[in-house]
């Protein structure tokens, strides 16, 4: 019998037998190792958003090991990273990328996740993990995923970033930052001690007050009301202001203000089909810089006490052991 965490529709959460459906033909059956906690998890914990069965189990960021398939691509006992992502596959904007459908869904909210003992997936929806690398470094890859593909969007070199926010998504921004741009001063806003902290052991500058128009990229990783805002004021003139965080307020700029400065403002969105494989290998290839961003590892059963007390915006990236 499966376990998993159960979302119910009063918001209360549990640990007990999930019965999953039959296998469907195509798919492959996965005993997920770790499942990372994202900022949208939390936010479907607190709202009950976006979810269409009852009670579910969230978790679309997924590693561990086949254990059945009849798909000759994926044999059994492959450790595989899984693609949450699912589009309708028939508008124009999946076309150019799922990311971009109007219909998308995700793992956890429109089928179990991988807060469980086994879930069931597309074969084609996953992708192999590296050897050598472990699983609780490539549980890592979708959020990286995340990131290389807004960065792609930066297309001049930059002098001088200011990273808003160092929680798991800005951590793997200052990180990736540091790889792409070595010769570039990486600067992050954070105020909480514990991200300040990690942010410096990262390598970046902690500051306080962001000077006003010193930054070539300004990269929002918080969403907190008035990041935006926030990034603009920092960004100098002809700069560039990449959005990435999901928040809900309003931009409280004119467009005089955005075309007088001369600030490109882009948004960050999901990942594409190649962004998974590009992820793994750069956890494979430098393992020990990403391992570090993970602060928790929290067993299965454990994870309704923690979600309850956990330390809030102090966290780094919290990972599940969904195995005992």
């Amino acid at each position: 019998m499966t376990t998993g965490l159960m979302l119910e529709r009063d918001l209360t959460v549990r640990v007990g037998p999930v019965e999953l459906p039959a296998r469907a033909a195509g798919d492959v059956r996965i005993r997920p190792e770790w499942a990372g906690l994202c900022g949208s998890d939390l936010h479907v914990f607190s709202t009950g958003a976006w979810v269409d069965y009852w009670p579910a189990v969230l978790g679309h960021e997924v590693v561990g090991t086949v254990s059945a398939s009849d798909d000759p691509a994926v044999p059994v006992g492959t450790r595989v990273v899984a693609d949450s992502r699912y589009g309708c596959g028939d508008c124009a904007d999946c076309a150019r990328s799922a990311r971009f459908c109007a219909n998308l869904t995700w793992l956890g909210e429109t089928r179990p996740g991988g807060y469980a003992t086994e879930l069931d997936v597309p074969a084609g929806t996953v992708y192999p993990v590296p050897a050598g690398l472990d699983l609780d470094v490539a549980v890592l890859a979708e959020p990286l995923a995340v990131v290389l593909r807004a960065l792609d969007g930066v297309t001049t070199r930059p002098d001088r970033v200011l990273v808003l926010g160092c929680g798991p998504i800005g951590a793997l921004i200052v990180t990736e930052l540091q790889h792409r741009f070595p010769a570039a001063a990486v600067a992050v806003s954070e105020p909480q001690p514990a991200r300040a902290e990690a942010a410096t052991r990262l390598g970046a500058t902690v500051v306080a007050a962001p000077a006003p128009d010193a930054y070539d990229l300004v990269i929002d990783a918080a969403g907190f009301p008035g990041a935006v805002a926030a990034a603009f004021a920092a960004v100098r003139r002809g700069g560039t202001v990449l959005v990435v965080a999901i928040g809900d307020h309003p931009i409280p700029f004119t467009a005089q203000q955005l075309v007088e400065k001369g600030v490109t403002l882009m948004g960050g969105i999901g990942f594409d089909d190649e962004d998974l494989p590009r992820a793994l290998a750069a956890l494979a290839e430098r393992p020990q810089r990403y391992a570090g961003l993970v602060t928790h590892r929290v067993d299965l059963t454990a994870f309704p006490e923690f979600l309850a007390t956990m330390p809030g915006l102090n966290t780094g990236k919290v990972i599940v052991r969904c195995q005992a």
